[in-house]
């Protein structure tokens, strides 16, 4: 801002005034960074007020799924010794299993701790994103080898691909050296190329090509698949805005990508083609 208005004080007052009224922002865009303000405000809140049931849940499942596999040691051992007690004794395990409903009780348990889990685990994911989206965070970044990076910014992924989609990655010769987090690029490559392999639903291709620019690396990240709709663009990177069911997405990844990738001096363009396929 210093430097702005200091260049500004060696233009004639017309171009100085026209340089103001053109660097005015809009109320459109006051408006939004008074939403983006009170959003990350909100996600911070959210994140700082859930994080801590969500330990409580965690640690509960992991101290129940030990006490109770205890239990039902205890009740294996005890069947054992009866059954070497005589007929009458060895039916008896039999019949309190019958009248309790215990293997019924144990098989529901164990879906219970999984299930549990599972939502703990996927709040975790949801806090974690708003975290990141209210306010990356500052981790330590080293030089990185690009192909390498991207081989392993993709190598979790690669597994998780359909059948019917195809994954082909143009590696540089460049060896193009970037100062980066291994693990937040890894989280913006898995965003933006799931987001492929939905619009891939009905089979595809998806493009992975670099591009060594003075100053800078672009990753293209192309599919031939659905697109994205005209109206969907503007809302691409807003947080929970996802096309997917209900349950099957929480509309973060590409928010929290965006936000990630700009905490790194860097940035996401999209361009798109309903039933072409998006770059």
């Amino acid at each position: 801002r210093a430097v702005y208005h200091q260049l500004l004080s060696q233009l004639p007052d017309s171009e100085a005034d026209a340089f103001k009224q053109s660097a005015k922002p809009s109320s459109d865009s006051i408006a939004m960074v008074d939403r983006m303000t009170l959003l990350s405000q909100l996600a911070a809140g959210i994140a700082h007020e859930i994080n801590n049931p969500i330990g409580f849940i965690k640690s509960n499942c992991e101290i129940q799924e030990y006490m109770l596999k205890d239990v039902f040691d205890a009740w294996d051992e005890l069947k054992d010794e009866l059954k070497k007690g005589g007929t009458s004794a060895a039916k008896l395990p039999a019949d309190m299993e019958l009248k309790y409903l215990l293997r019924d009780v144990r098989e529901m348990l164990s879906d219970m701790q999984k299930s549990s889990l599972e939502g703990a685990n996927r709040i975790a994911e949801i806090v974690s994103s708003l975290q990141i989206f209210s306010s990356p965070v500052t981790v330590e970044r080293n030089w990185e080898d690009l192909d390498d990076l991207l081989e392993f910014g993709l190598e979790e992924i690669i597994r998780r691909i359909p059948a019917n989609v195809s994954l082909n990655f143009d590696a540089s010769d460049s060896r193009s050296q970037v100062l980066v987090n291994r693990k937040q690029i890894r989280q913006v490559l898995e965003a933006v190329v799931e987001n492929s392999i939905d619009a891939c639903v009905s089979g595809g291709t998806i493009s992975i090509a670099v591009a060594d620019l003075p100053g800078a690396v672009k990753v293209f990240i192309k599919d031939n698949g659905e697109g994205i709709k005209p109206e969907h663009m503007p809302l691409i990177f807003t947080p929970f805005f996802t096309t997917r069911p209900p349950g099957s997405g929480t509309g973060l990844g590409l928010s929290v990508a965006q936000a990630l990738m700009e905490s790194h001096n860097g940035w996401i363009d999209i361009q798109s083609d309903t039933g072409s396929g998006t770059t």
